[in-house]
Order: C-alpha cells, then sequence, then structure tokens
C-alpha cells in the first residue's frame, strides 16, 4: 500500500513471485507471518538494499541481483 518513487523499488534484486493472493497461497502466508518473511528475506525493510538480504526459496538460500539473477550464499 501507498508505493514509492523510488525507482529501485521494482529492481528484479527487490522481487520475489509468490502464488495466491494477499489472503492465501504463499502471499498470504508472507502476510501473515510478517516476522518469518523478514527472517526468510520474502520481506525487505526500505532502509535495506535487496541484494544484501538471502533470500530463502525451496531450493535453497540465495541473493538476488538487479539483472534478475541468483547467487547462492
Amino acid at each position: 500500500m501507498g508505493g514509492s518513487r523510488d525507482p529501485e523499488i521494482n529492481s528484479p534484486a527487490n522481487i520475489v513471485l509468490l502464488c495466491g493472493s494477499g489472503t492465501e497461497g504463499c502471499h498470504g502466508w508472507v502476510e501473515s507471518h510478517r516476522a518469518e518473511a523478514y527472517e526468510d528475506g520474502l520481506l525487505v525493510y526500505r532502509i535495506d538494499d535487496p541484494s544484501e538480504i538471502p533470500v530463502t526459496l525451496r531450493y535453497g538460500t540465495v541473493y538476488l541481483d538487479a539483472e534478475g539473477g541468483v547467487q547462492r550464499c
């Protein structure tokens, strides 16, 4: 909600595709378990650089980069 004028908001390093809506599926889980989602890198605080936050996915923990790639941790 709200949005931002920061162009980095839509950087590939700051985007994870989640199934479901804000109340069901993976997206619903993130919204219902925000503390755990921050720990897993599925949510990132605005002050953080998302390319420096490890993201835990089904196949392991990775860093997302600005080109849309992943780097293993």
